[in-house]
């Protein structure tokens, strides 16, 4: 998660100015790893509630869930690609996206703000508050933070104050994703007697 946390930076720094196919392909395999890892901990919490209940019939609804990712993500890839072609490459290159239809941007942005970040905020959660693993819990916590953190990127406008955001986003998601990581796996110093 962390990597592809890295990943999304880069994304938007260096390969949006060169191909915005390889732009949406590397954004749509980021979220497809970020919702791969909130259906992971929403199934192994389900394991470790002690009434084994499954989170809003999770278990049920993620594989319509995960077909409906999956036909955006590549319907998301192909249109970008056509506009690419269309334009001769040239037009949305660099960052600009001004001809790019903005109902395209709009339908790519709710469904991952709904899919992904809406999942993770409501479903881990639950989830965590089901656990009776304290450690599973705490990461579940700040992983839902860390989608918190994805959100605040989503609601940004862009302005001047939108590099400064997204430097204090970095670092926010970053520990967020470092909590998160450091719960399930804690580091406590050996006594001197051991």
């Amino acid at each position: 998660m962390s990597l592809g946390w890295i990943l999304i930076f880069f994304d938007y720094v260096v390969v949006s100015h060169f191909s915005y196919v390889l732009f949406t392909a590397l954004n749509e395999l980021v979220f497809v790893a970020f919702f791969y890892f909130i259906d992971a901990s929403v199934l192994d919490g389900r394991m470790s509630d002690p009434l084994l209940r499954d989170t809003l019939h999770w278990r049920k609804i993620r594989r319509w869930v995960w077909v409906i990712f999956a036909t955006a993500s590549v319907v998301s890839i192909y249109i970008a690609s056509y506009y690419s072609v269309l334009t001769g490459g040239t037009v949305l290159t660099g960052g600009n996206v001004s001809l790019f239809p903005p109902w395209v941007t709009f339908a790519g942005a709710f469904l991952y703000v709904v899919v992904v970040i809406g999942t993770g905020l409501v479903a881990l959660p639950i989830t965590a508050i089901r656990s009776r693993d304290p450690h599973l819990r705490r990461q579940l916590a700040w992983f839902a933070g860390f989608a918190a953190v994805l959100l605040g990127f989503s609601v940004v406008p862009t302005s001047p104050a939108y590099t400064l955001a997204v430097f204090v986003g970095q670092f926010a998601g970053a520990f967020c994703l470092y909590k998160s990581a450091r719960s399930l796996v804690p580091m406590n110093k050996l006594s001197q007697s051991e």
